[in-house]
């Protein structure tokens, strides 16, 4: 996962690879770090999986935040998110991929934005742009109390 995010968001080459391009640099960096056998279809076969499932995660998330009720935390709208997952997935229960999600929670394809709501007008901050390999604070630390 976190080849993936190097490579993709390298800020020099990132948008301008072709995707065969990438997924060869994802896999050396992989095997350099590893030493896995894995192949380069293999890790793209799992990285397909992995961002349907982030991406689901990252739904439940936005979803069970923007439900926020008065007197939550952080845990009600996990377990919330939680519930609202499993309701989407292929008879899966829960989100079990919460290291995968830890690597790329900052990136801007799984960013959370939140919904801000005056009269009744559901507005998006459009604000979050940064790169998921910044360390400053993005708003989903703040809407996530990191």
């Amino acid at each position: 996962m976190s080849c993936w995010v190097q490579i993709s968001h390298d800020p020099i080459s990132g948008n301008e690879m072709k995707f065969s391009q990438m997924w060869k640099k994802i896999l050396h960096e992989f095997v350099e770090r590893s030493g896995s056998t894995r192949t380069e279809s293999a890790l793209s076969s799992r990285w397909k999986i992995l961002n349907r499932e982030l991406g689901k995660w990252r739904d439940a998330l936005t979803k069970a935040m923007n439900n926020h009720a008065s007197g939550e935390n952080l845990s009600d709208e996990i377990a919330q998110a939680q519930m609202w997952y499993g309701s989407t997935g292929q008879g899966k229960k829960s989100f079990n991929h919460t290291q995968c999600w830890e690597v790329v929670k900052h990136c801007k394809r799984f960013s959370i934005i939140p919904t801000v709501v005056l009269n009744e007008t559901p507005l998006y901050d459009s604000l979050i742009s940064r790169s998921c390999l910044s360390k400053t604070s993005s708003m989903s630390d703040i809407v996530n109390g990191i």
